[in-house]
């Protein structure tokens, strides 16, 4: 069973309050802003498959034959939803609504929450976002919006480095939780169906190829299971151990199957 399903079936029938007291609003850096759009724009202008004059009928010719999840990161419109209107959500509506995550981080396992009855990780799928910078910029974006939910600031950094004479640029990434805020969020997400969702990106991330984003987001989340400063809830040793199969397992062993299994499964 997906992990995320398995809690989020008692959330189903949960409506959306207008307000939660406990959910906050969360900062970006101001550095990853500017990184995070600057790769939103040249992401919108490249992913175009005819151009800025191209019309409805030519960019949906274009969509043919891709799976939901490239069509929903290419701008389609998967079952009444859009990439841009998700990120423009509250985060009391991110917090209740239950059958979105599954299309914003796809994983290769099924949900019963879906979008989309297809919206999974294929091969050629991962593929797609391994190789292409302007799905992972994308992705990055919807990165952003669930950390700032989380009350995690987002850093991305481009270092010039000068390695046997050739110059390059090395991108660093710091995901740290913002002091102002992430106390308030941590009481809203910690110890909550959250947890199962933070299992769903992380698997995510390293499946399409993003494992530097993955590897901070779990450094962070290993610091805070460690140590209870600044936040107010405890992180469960289960569910630690549930981000560190994500974090660190082959990446063909789901998360919730067992460790004799998985040894089974990688066993020649």
């Amino acid at each position: 069973m997906d992990l995320v399903e398995a809690h989020e079936r008692d959330q189903n029938n949960t409506h959306e309050p207008t307000s939660n007291p406990n959910v906050a609003s969360g900062n970006i850096d101001t550095d990853v802003q500017v990184a995070i759009a600057a790769d939103a724009d040249q992401a919108m202008e490249n992913m175009a498959t005819g151009g800025p004059t191209q019309s409805n009928s030519e960019t949906k010719r274009g969509l043919v034959g891709l799976s939901p999840v490239l069509r929903f990161y290419k701008g389609d419109n998967i079952q009444g939803r859009t990439l841009e209107e998700i990120l423009q959500w509250s985060d009391s509506k991110l917090e209740y609504t239950h059958d979105f995550i599954q299309i914003l981080f796809p994983i290769p396992e099924r949900s019963n929450f879906m979008l989309h009855p297809a919206a999974t990780l294929d091969e050629q799928t991962m593929e797609a976002f391994r190789n292409n910078p302007e799905l992972q910029a994308s992705m990055r974006r919807a990165l952003a919006r669930m950390l700032r939910f989380f009350g995690f600031d987002y850093q991305i950094v481009n270092v010039d480095t000068d390695a046997n004479d050739t110059a390059t640029i090395q991108r660093l990434v710091h995901i740290l939780p913002n002091p102002e805020v992430f106390p308030r969020a941590a009481r809203n997400w910690m110890n909550s169906h959250n947890d199962l969702r933070i299992t769903r990106i992380i698997r995510c991330l390293r499946c399409c190829g993003m494992e530097t984003e993955a590897r901070e987001f779990y450094r962070a989340l290993r610091h805070l299971h460690t140590s209870r400063t600044g936040h107010p809830r405890r992180i469960s040793d289960r569910t630690f151990m549930y981000w560190t199969r994500a974090a660190k397992r082959d990446i063909r062993i789901p998360p919730d199957m067992s460790d004799v299994e998985a040894e089974r499964l990688v066993t020649p």
